[in-house]
């Protein structure tokens, strides 16, 4: 009798240690579902920074944010330039994560551009051109509290000249009213960012 009370008992934790595992595993799945379409973690957005002054202070980590773009040669103005430049466009890792997954620009999001120079003298390069130093570092920022137009465009220089914090350039200046006209999302010139435009399922017209 006392055997098989313990057979009985022995089974019975087995099967409640049985239980207790598939429950687990079941509740892992589901936090692991829902992290998944709430965009994965929950790292909190990154938001841009301002000084005392009003300046915009450059993020120590802007060179590891997420590649979106590039470009040669690239310009705005009616003139060529003087010379040709790589230009590289990256973008703040959780606005990123937040426009692959909604297709909008969030409050916030920040996007940096790198002017770079071009070089060709390198082995075992026998043709072409690659991207060489930084000649200028420029951010473009969603901040609709600072900015009644909603963007704003700072030049932050480069080279040895690269500077850690500047004054948002004159709203009204040929910059803004290029964006204005011409960009394809939200004064975003998205036109040139296929890896981003393809990575959130984006049109562009």
């Amino acid at each position: 009798m006392e055997r098989t009370m313990r057979r009985q008992l022995s089974r019975t934790c087995w099967f409640a240690c049985l239980l207790s595992a598939a429950v687990a595993t079941l509740a892992v799945a589901g936090a692991a579902h829902l992290a998944a379409q709430s965009g994965g973690d929950d790292t909190p957005p990154a938001m841009p920074r301002y000084d005392a002054d009003g300046a915009l202070q450059l993020p120590d980590d802007y060179l590891r944010w997420t590649f979106v773009g590039a470009s040669l040669g690239l310009s705005y103005n009616d003139e060529p330039p003087q010379r040709e430049s790589f230009n590289h466009t990256l973008m703040e890792p959780t606005a990123y994560d937040h426009f692959v997954r909604t297709g909008e620009f969030r409050e916030g999001t920040m996007l940096v551009l790198l002017v770079r120079s071009t070089e060709a003298d390198a082995m075992p390069a026998r043709h072409g051109r690659f991207a060489a130093d930084v000649l200028a570092v420029e951010l473009a920022v969603k901040d609709k509290e600072r900015v009644e137009a909603g963007w704003a465009y700072y030049d932050f220089r480069g080279g040895a000249n690269l500077m850690t914090t500047a004054q948002p350039q004159p709203v009204g200046n040929r910059c803004y009213a290029c964006h204005i006209d011409h960009a394809a999302r939200d004064n975003v010139f998205l036109q040139f960012y296929p890896l981003l435009a393809d990575a959130a399922g984006v049109t562009v017209d």
